[in-house]
């Protein structure tokens, strides 16, 4: 596929240390389980950046790190995918937040742990000495570990950059509420939805509710093993999940967001940009990685999307 003239995306959000541990057989609670552990970069900001990279797009991450083997290993996997780290924070006296996992031995995740405290660094100020840097692209990514003051100025300082915002959490993503009506594109589950909505209701009514009296332009909403939807001006879209392996939960829905946000550039209708997204979540869960390395325009129409016509796609 040809993907000359994407749009460059600054990104802004956590970049972790990650440490998976996959049990082998059903896990027995309090006690050693046998099993694999691997370590990897992560975090929701840098995940979506690596996919992004991985599906040509030229991206720019903004972050916080410390000076230990965590920025070490994260500096590497960006420069490896291509990923501009020339304006990453590096803070001596803050460690680079890490985020270990544990999975059963079905790949789905039981319990996690984050510390993610260096993300605070990420401030107004900051941002302030980085505003050329994020108006010199053509659209802002961000995610809902930033502080809410960071968010704010964000969204207030955009100018008319598109905005497009992954809630990752039902806890962090009520932190959205006051800047819901500048986001060009949201990416929830049903739990982010609700919290942010402050009520219960069914999918489509909780994507109804946050275009219709919230303002957000688009929203693309995960269902998890059900597959996701996307509310937009053209009404209610859904697609079902492909079914794949499952070796790990663990960066799918980053894998998803990033899938969505490539693919409205790739591709003609939302059922296909859709369709393309879920794809890209489904190719990750097959990695033990929260980045599939193998990601590409290419695999994911090759594995996944080879029933569509030339005509789909834009290029």
């Amino acid at each position: 596929m040809n993907t000359v003239g994407l749009p460059s995306t600054v990104i802004i959000g956590g970049a972790n240390l990650d440490v998976t541990g996959s049990c082998e057989n059903r896990v027995i609670p309090g006690d050693s389980n046998p099993g694999t552990i691997r370590t990897s970069a992560g975090g929701v900001g840098r995940n979506i950046a690596e996919n992004l990279a991985r599906l040509n797009f030229r991206c720019t991450m903004l972050t916080a790190l410390g000076d230990d083997v965590g920025k070490e290993l994260i500096i590497r996997s960006c420069k490896d995918t291509g990923i501009d780290i020339s304006h990453v924070m590096v803070e001596p006296q803050l460690a680079t937040g890490s985020y270990i996992a544990i999975n059963n031995q079905l790949g789905a995740l039981l319990a996690a742990v984050s510390d993610m405290e260096i993300i605070h660094a990420i401030s107004p100020d900051w941002l302030e000495q980085k505003h050329d840097i994020i108006l010199s692209h053509d659209q802002i990514l961000i995610e809902a570990n930033l502080d809410e003051a960071s968010l704010q100025w964000i969204a207030a300082n955009r100018q008319d950059k598109p905005l497009l915002v992954d809630a990752v959490s039902a806890t962090k993503a009520v932190k959205l509420k006051s800047i819901l009506s500048e986001i060009e594109l949201l990416k929830v589950n049903r739990d982010e939805a609700a919290a942010i909505l402050g009520q219960q209701a069914k999918d489509d009514i909780l994507a109804q509710m946050l275009f219709e009296e919230k303002g957000v332009k688009n929203v693309l909403l995960s269902q998890g093993p059900q597959g996701a939807m996307l509310y937009t001006q053209n009404g209610l879209v859904r697609k079902s999940a492909i079914k794949g392996i499952n070796a790990s939960d663990t960066g799918a829905g980053d894998a998803l967001f990033a899938g969505y946000v490539a693919a409205r550039h790739l591709l003609n209708t939302e059922a296909e940009q859709l369709e393309f997204a879920i794809a890209c979540a489904t190719f990750t869960l097959s990695s033990l990685l929260s980045v599939n390395p193998l990601l590409s325009v290419n695999e994911i129409h090759k594995q996944y999307l080879n029933h569509l016509s030339r005509g789909a796609w834009r290029t």
